[in-house]
């Protein structure tokens, strides 16, 4: 199993007609150069996808938006929703927008990388439905993240029949207690640590220490973080939103000790930050020392 994600753009060519869907609102000025050009190659130009569905106006004049296309296959075939929506309205998150009140989907297809926003919150019917389909597969996936407030023994339960990959998500250190308690679910439940991640969400409403915190205290679990810079959605330059509690350079240093583990984690972050300063300047006076 793939599980690689084409680019955040995707197009392709039915007939006459030329799609567009587009992940990331950053992607939309090269989308709106792509679709001039398509138009002016006499193809019918078609886009949409969460960007558009945020931003419509980038793209208004040169596509059509909108519609019935699946999309998903072209993004990764591996991959797969069960259902739509969300019962959050989380501020940084784009899915309550483009997506709407959560929906159970009665017809898909079982793939291994699953994508809902929140399947913990669909019905128990459904989510065993769901679990049951999924057996047949291998290397399981879920890949937006599981909401840890609402995991209970059951689905830990369910969750522990599956070759799969949990993904959970400590977003703000207040919901610490409810991180804690579904991964202690997970683990009574027989999911070995390597088969738990967590999404740390970085740079939202918290400061350094917090977001060091709490990447530490998975690590010390025994368990992979994965930082998650956050992007406003609107961001039209990814990675340019510098929170006022941070720099962007400690944004910077933070993704690149944590998302590098397994080359940093045998040294400590705050060694580890003084071992780069001094790196940089090293290369700085060598830049100096070559332009005397």
């Amino acid at each position: 199993m793939s599980t690689t994600w084409n680019s955040g753009l995707v197009e392709w060519i039915s007939g006459d007609v030329a799609y567009l869907s587009i992940v990331f609102t950053w992607q939309l000025q090269a989308a709106y150069q792509r679709a001039v050009w398509l138009r002016e190659s006499g193809y019918r130009v078609r886009a949409g996808g969460p960007a558009v569905s945020l931003m419509p106006e980038m793209l208004a004049g040169v596509a059509e938006l909108g519609g019935e296309v699946d999309a998903l296959p072209h993004h990764n075939p591996q991959a797969t929703f069960t259902s739509r929506g969300c019962v959050r309205r989380c501020a940084f998150c784009a899915v309550p927008r483009i997506e709407g009140e959560l929906r159970e989907l009665a017809d898909w297809e079982p793939r291994p990388i699953v994508c809902d926003n929140n399947l913990l919150a669909c019905s128990r019917r459904h989510f065993d439905t769901v679990i049951d389909r999924l057996k047949p597969l291998a290397g399981i996936d879920f890949n937006q993240g599981l909401d840890a407030r609402l995991l209970t023994k059951h689905h830990a339960a369910r969750l522990g029949e599956l070759d799969c990959i949990v993904r959970l998500a400590w977003d703000h250190i207040d919901t610490g207690n409810a991180f804690m308690a579904a991964y202690e679910k997970l683990r009574r439940a027989g999911l070995p640590k390597r088969r738990i991640r967590v999404y740390v969400l970085i740079g939202y409403k918290d400061t350094p220490d917090d977001a060091w915190f709490r990447l530490r205290t998975v690590w010390n679990l025994g368990v992979k973080p994965n930082p998650m810079r956050y992007n406003p959605l609107d961001a039209m330059v990814r990675d340019s939103y510098v929170g006022p509690n941070w720099t962007d350079d400690l944004l910077r240093q933070h993704m690149r000790y944590w998302a590098n583990l397994v080359h940093t984690a045998a040294v400590p972050f705050g060694e580890w930050l003084g071992l780069l300063a001094e790196h940089q300047a090293m290369r700085r006076m060598d830049g100096a020392a070559r332009d005397i």
